[in-house]
């Protein structure tokens, strides 16, 4: 369609739009915003858009630019912050015990403990353990996995000696 027809074509089918968007939506200044980005949409492409079948071209517009909307809207959640003042303070997290870990750590050979400590604490890449061990990536790679495997069996060992599964 030629866009010399689009104000006639806008003045002809919006309230019919309108009234579609109204009923999607259930309230009317979001069914009006609605109505005004369908047709900003359709007169981007309104020289593509064939006659007969312009008005069920719109109204698809309509269902998607609604159906989006509504979709984004249910997203957001609108309370009574009035409902919050009474709510308790959250106590502050505990500290984790990491003493087991640590002692486990310090138990394994000098290299597996230098793969854990340059990974997890220092949180080198294996490429950097390597250069600063003067090792290959695969070493680093091999080390850690067997340095994991002994800190699992001594930690479960421990557990087990305390009663703790």
């Amino acid at each position: 369609m030629k866009k010399e027809l689009f104000e006639s074509f806008l003045s002809s089918h919006e309230q019919r739009i309108y009234r579609y968007l109204i009923g999607l939506t259930a309230n009317e200044h979001d069914a009006m915003d609605l109505v005004q980005a369908v047709f900003i949409s359709v007169y981007e492409h309104f020289e593509r858009i064939e006659e007969p079948t312009a008005l069920s071209y719109v109204y698809r517009i309509a269902h998607n630019k609604a159906m989006t909307f509504l979709k984004q809207k249910s997203r957001y959640i609108t309370l009574d912050t009035e409902k919050f003042k009474n709510l308790p303070q959250p106590s502050p997290p505990e500290e984790p015990d990491y003493s087991d870990l640590h002692t486990a750590i310090s138990g394994l050979p000098p290299r597996l403990a230098a793969v854990i400590q340059l990974q997890y604490f220092e949180k080198m890449s294996y490429k950097e353990i390597s250069e600063t061990l003067g090792i290959s990536v695969k070493a680093v790679e091999s080390l850690l996995v067997r340095a994991k495997r002994i800190l699992r069996k001594k930690i479960m060992q421990e557990r087990k000696d305390k009663g703790v599964v």
